[in-house]
Formats: structure tokens, sequence, C-alpha cells
């Protein structure tokens, strides 16, 4: 924080503390007034006015006492905090008769001064008997005023450190995520172009050129955990260009993507394992030619997105963990990135859709 914000925010500390002494002695001067022990009001006003400045005074110190008493036991801290009690009693009248002397001798009075008093002496000590019924719970009550600002201090202090624990674990946790599935991605096509060194050298070289192309995207990419769509779909032709070459006519991609849904924020390499998924084990796993489609729209604050292949499908009630480490993987990024924010559903038919609901966030 720079020493311009610091200083304001002391300044309205401090008029904070202005006001609410101010407002303090006005309630409590009309009370005076209003009971008829001190007349005129201006007068009550004085009065009530050197009280609360005394205690305005004191007040840093009790608030010191108390921070010193907190790493104390209970027991040590309550006699602590009785052994200021008496002291408060004692100091406060004094730092009251020697303002109430002062503000007299400087004619300070507000409203007609009377007789002015005589110059500070030890009647402080008849005024110490005389309030002590009352300086007592002024006391307690702002001992308990800092207590109460302390813990509400430290509990929201906790609850931010909470906060931002859970933070940097979820991001921990979609990293490892992401980096499981590079490796998963790379193996896979490496798996694919070893089957081809043989028998299509010359195809084989034209996939390591494109996929070198793919890692240096995912490379770039490494450090941001959120792209446009636009961009994630940039590296989805890449991948299924790839899949083209190995596949040939067999596969066959429609893409059916809405303009407005391209600036919009997705998590990156969220859509590879899903594409990578409809084609390894829903069109190269049969031998008649196949179609991926990839649909994208916004419909007010949602994006849908859906990924559908025309293969055999998962059977309907296959269980979560039999599904693959992309679908495993992207519903859980879904989840640690948006919560109950976000759906992801698999419906079955011929072959299987894959659809995504995210909160639509424009890059």
């Amino acid at each position: 924080m720079n020493p311009a914000s610091l200083i304001t925010r002391a300044w309205l500390r401090w008029a904070a503390y202005a006001g609410l002494w101010l407002l303090i002695t006005c309630v409590f001067a009309s009370q005076l007034y209003l009971s008829g022990y001190v007349t005129p009001w201006l007068r009550a006003f004085e009065a009530e006015a050197i009280y609360w400045l005394a205690w305005w005074m004191l007040l840093p110190a009790v608030f010191w006492w108390c921070r010193r008493l907190r790493g104390y036991r209970a027991g040590t801290r309550v006699a602590g905090l009785l052994l200021g009690a008496v002291l408060a009693i004692f100091v406060a009248p004094l730092i009251a008769h020697a303002v109430a002397s002062v503000v007299s001798s400087l004619d300070l009075c507000v409203g007609e001064c009377e007789a002015r008093p005589v110059p500070f002496t030890a009647a402080w000590l008849m005024q110490v008997v005389r309030v002590a019924g009352v300086n007592l719970p002024v006391y307690a009550g702002f001992v308990l005023a800092w207590h109460a600002l302390t813990f509400a201090r430290e509990a929201r202090d906790r609850q931010v450190r909470t906060l931002q624990l859970e933070s940097l674990l979820h991001q921990a946790q979609l990293e490892a995520l992401r980096s499981q599935l590079n490796p998963h991605f790379l193996f896979n096509s490496l798996h694919s172009m070893a089957e081809l060194v043989h028998t299509n050298p010359k195809l084989a070289e034209q996939l390591i050129v494109r996929l070198g192309e793919l890692l240096r995207q995912v490379l770039q990419s490494s450090n941001r955990q959120e792209l446009t769509l636009a961009e994630e779909l940039d590296f989805i032709r890449g991948y299924v260009e790839i899949e083209q070459m190995r596949l040939g006519e067999r596969l066959r991609v429609e893409w059916d993507i809405a303009p407005e849904a391209l600036q919009l924020r997705v998590p990156s390499l969220i859509l590879q394992p899903l594409v990578e998924n409809a084609i390894q084990h829903g069109i190269a796993a049969t031998s008649v030619p196949g179609t991926l489609t990839l649909r994208a729209r916004r419909e007010g604050e949602v994006l849908h997105i859906e990924i559908a292949d025309s293969g055999p499908g998962l059977a309907p009630r296959t269980p979560a963990r039999a599904q693959g480490i992309g679908l495993a993987n992207t519903r859980a990024r879904l989840q640690r990135l948006y919560g109950g924010h976000q759906a992801f559903e698999l419906h079955h038919g011929a072959g299987l859709v894959v659809k995504l609901r995210i909160p639509a966030l424009q890059s």
C-alpha cells in the first residue's frame, strides 16, 4: 500500500474517532440537561466533553494493555484486566481534572464561564470516588469492544487465508490434472505414428511434423489455465488434422460454432481429451466411416459445448472409473473451476454425445 493511502486511512480513522467522541458527548450532555442535573445545555456539553476526552486520551493505553495481555493464559489475562481497571479508575479522573484546569485557565469555556476554578489540586481524588461506579463499566465496555473487534478481524483474516489456501489447492490440483493430460495425449499420438512408420513412412513423417507444431502450442499455453474458445479450437483443428491423416476418409468432421461463442473463455486443453475419446473409441473403433461433430453456442450466461461421434458409444451403465482418463479429468477440472455452475453429461444413442455447460465468461 502506498504512503498516500496509508495517510488517507489514518486521517479517516481519526475522523471516525472524533465523530464518535462528539456523538457520545452530545448524547450524555443531553441526558444531563434533560434530567436537570446540569443546565444550560452548553455547560452540560462542556462537562461531558472533558470527561470523554479524558477517556479518549486514555484509550490507546487501554488497548495497548489488552494487546499485551492477549498472549497470556486466561487467569493471568483476567488479573491483568482487573489491574488495568483499577489504574483506569484513578487515571481517567486525573486526566479530566487536568484538562478542566487547562480549559478554565485559558478561558476556553463553552458558553459563559462562571467563577474560575482553582488550579490543579488533589481534588481529583474526590472525583475518583464520585465517578468510580461510572468509570468501571466504561472501562469494561472499551475492553469488550477491543476484544470484539479483534476477534472479528482475526475471524475475517482466517477466512481470507482459508480462501487463499483453497484457491492454491485448487490451482495445484488443476495443474496436476493438466500435467496428466499432456503425456496422455502425447503417448497416444506417438502410438498412432508408430503404427504408420513401416506401413506409410511419408505419412508418419507428416504426422511427426504436425505433432511438433501442436506440442509447441501446448508449451506456449502451459502457463494459462484458460484460453478463448477460438484458441482452443485452433489446437483441436491441428489435432483433428493429424487424425484425418491417419484415418483418411474414415473420419469426417463437422463444425457448428456460433461466432459469439469464440471469444468466451474455456479451460485450456478441455476439448482435446473429449475429441480424442470420440475418435479413438468412437470412430476408429469401427471399420465404417464416422462423423465427429463439434458444436458451441451461447445461451444467456451459459456456454454450451457438444462433442458427438457416430461410433458405438459407451454402454449406458458404464461406471465413471471405466470411462477413461480423458473424461474423468475433464469432469474433475470443470468441478474444480466452476463448482456447481457447470454440467458435464454423457448422452448415449447413435454414438456418444458429450455435453458441457460452463459460465459464459468474456475474455
